[in-house]
């Protein structure tokens, strides 16, 4: 039934807010308290083919399993993993949409 709805299950709608609220941080129109949080990639000494997407998000280590839970965690892996076509979205409103069509298929596909 939820598929016909086009609703998605819990875990893709956390991901959607997150992905939401980390493309407000690269774009420049979240809060500061929360773009804080996210940084770009930084160019490593030896260079890899993943180096050259400039959208790619720096994700911290942690030691505990609750950190992962972290916005400044969880937000640059959930990133991260899109792929480039959404990550270089123009408008909040398609990558809204695409996120939505990207998060469905991975769910229902």
């Amino acid at each position: 039934m939820r598929k016909a709805l086009h609703f998605h299950r819990e875990a893709e709608r956390i991901a959607f807010k997150v992905c939401v609220l980390v493309f407000k941080c690269v774009s420049g129109v979240a809060p500061g308290y929360l773009s804080d949080r996210i940084q770009k990639r930084r160019r490593k000494s030896m260079s890899l083919r993943k180096d050259d997407d400039n959208l790619l998000l720096e994700t911290p280590r942690t030691r505990y399993k609750l950190s992962e839970s972290a916005f400044s965690v969880c937000g640059p892996r959930l990133w991260n993993q899109l792929p480039r076509k959404l990550r270089s979205a123009e408008s909040l409103n398609s990558f809204k949409r695409d996120l939505k069509t990207h998060l469905f298929g991975r769910a229902f596909g």
